[in-house]
């Protein structure tokens, strides 16, 4: 377990949003002076070439600034991807469980079909956290995706009793 940093991997379109956008995304939603002493747990930032490790690092010493923090106080790593691993399934869209998690996990064969799935993602972000924020507009889209009737009714059925 001691020698991997669990993260995500954002595929996205530079034609709609920057690498530099995207950093600012993370910053306003991450602790930077608190490092785990675990790497499974570090907090960092990878990077794919030296562009994105210049607009990491400047990125880092901005928000350090803003947060009246010395960079060394920064406990934020900025790192190379070498590999990115998929977790296995069952670690994937820890949100959806029991019948309904059974029934996503049939539509993907999988992890990372299930942790590309627009589908899933949309599902465990509303069932983990969104889903107070507004679940009706995920129930609007939920006839888009093209799911069985079934499953469906089961989507339905595990977010309206929540509202």
């Amino acid at each position: 377990m001691g020698d991997h940093t669990e993260a995500i991997s954002i595929d996205y379109d530079p034609e709609k949003i920057s690498y530099s956008e995207l950093l600012n995304y993370f910053w306003r939603g991450h602790r930077c002076e608190r490092n785990n002493s675990s790497i499974q747990y570090e907090n960092a930032i990878f990077y794919r070439n030296d562009k994105q490790k210049a607009l990491a690092e400047a990125s880092l010493k901005t928000w350090a600034d803003r947060s009246k923090l010395n960079i060394t106080e920064v406990a934020t790593k900025i790192r190379l991807i070498k590999e990115f691993t998929y977790a296995e399934k069952y670690h994937q869209k820890y949100a959806i469980f029991g019948d309904l998690r059974n029934s996503i996990d049939d539509l993907f064969p999988d992890a990372k079909s299930l942790a590309d799935s627009t589908i899933a993602t949309r599902l465990n972000a509303y069932l983990g956290s969104g889903i107070g924020q507004n679940p009706e507009a995920f129930l609007a889209e939920l006839s888009e995706y093209g799911l069985t009737n079934d499953l469906e009714a089961k989507i339905r059925e595990s977010i309206e009793p929540s509202r």
